[in-house]
């Protein structure tokens, strides 16, 4: 390429590039002179891209303005607490880090409503064994009162047919001792911390729940596994004493085995309320539902378990 090529091919390039620098500043411009109106309606279609409008808050005071307005927010947060964007998920989709819960409040200081969404990325440095659960709580604001609605199904042990008859319910005791520490829990305390005072609704949603459509599933209150040890040393434990509402929640069926032999997970199955008026608590259990306990599991992670699987087949039972 001679001299005179290589000039004329470098004046191009400037070229091109002032024209995508005008272009650029000319579609700044007309953005940031949009009426306020219309830029809101844009601002409320990214209520579930907070990592976008915050991008958006740094562009113009008048766009920080109209950002700081959101009223409606939806995020993803990994439940190792990292900045999980390196790490696996589902679906494509941004990771917000536990530590960005303080200036998130700050930033969206008009909030009304929150709704985050756990997702149980593999943690490269894992603290504690994170076993199959669903959880929602459900927190809800008018003044200095407060109503707080929690639901949660865990994971605690196997029923199984051993030898004819015979039923063996396998519980395991470091599974128990987990049921009580929930990283949505934990989310809570942090997020009514630093929550503002403009917020009335929130949700936290968390799921992780493996081998759904390969396994049989028996959801069974406290009350009922009280319970199952005398129907197990009775052998009363069938496939019909399984499917009376009396003696579990709900029964799960594993349609793909055809044996009659069981081999079903055990799922403890609890929710509670926590009402605040003038100060005073008030905590009271609330009777487990077939009705409750499908809402659970149709209603997190919009139709997916944090790993990609639909939960649709629930809703069809």
């Amino acid at each position: 390429m001679n001299k005179s090529e290589s000039t004329q091919q470098s004046q191009n390039q400037n070229q091109n590039q002032d024209i995508m620098l005008r272009r650029s500043a000319m579609l700044s411009d007309e953005l940031v002179n949009l009426p306020e109106e219309l830029s809101t309606i844009i601002f409320s279609k990214m209520e579930d891209d907070p990592k976008t409008l915050i991008r958006c808050f740094l562009v113009s005071k008048n766009w920080a303005s109209l950002v700081s307005k959101t009223v409606n927010l939806s995020i993803r947060m990994s439940c190792t607490g990292e900045n999980a964007d390196s790490l696996p998920c589902a679906t494509l989709h941004n990771h917000i880090p536990l530590s960005a819960i303080p200036g998130i409040m700050k930033l969206f200081a008009n909030l009304e409503s929150l709704e985050i969404k756990l997702c149980h990325c593999p943690s490269p440095t894992p603290e504690t064994p994170c076993y199959q659960h669903v959880t929602k709580v459900k927190a809800e604001w008018a003044g200095d009162d407060s109503k707080t609605y929690t639901c949660t199904a865990n994971e605690v042990g196997l029923l199984s047919t051993i030898q004819g008859p015979l039923v063996s319910l396998e519980l395991e005791e470091e599974k128990f001792d987990t049921v009580e520490n929930s990283s949505a829990l934990d989310l809570y305390w942090i997020v009514l911390y630093y929550r503002p005072e403009t917020m009335r609704s929130l949700v936290i949603m968390s799921a992780k729940m493996d081998e759904l459509r390969s396994e049989g599933k028996v959801f069974i209150s406290y009350d009922q596994l009280s319970e199952f040890p005398d129907s197990i040393s009775s052998l009363s434990v069938n496939k019909s004493w399984l499917e009376n509402p009396k003696n579990v929640v709900y029964w799960h069926k594993n349609q793909r085995r055809k044996k009659r032999s069981l081999r079903e997970k055990v799922w403890l199955f609890y929710q509670w309320q926590s009402l605040i008026s003038n100060e005073v608590q008030n905590m009271k259990d609330l009777i487990e539902t077939k009705a409750d306990l499908m809402k659970l599991l149709d209603g997190v992670a919009d139709g997916d378990n944090g790993n990609g699987k639909p939960r649709s087949q629930f809703r069809k039972k």
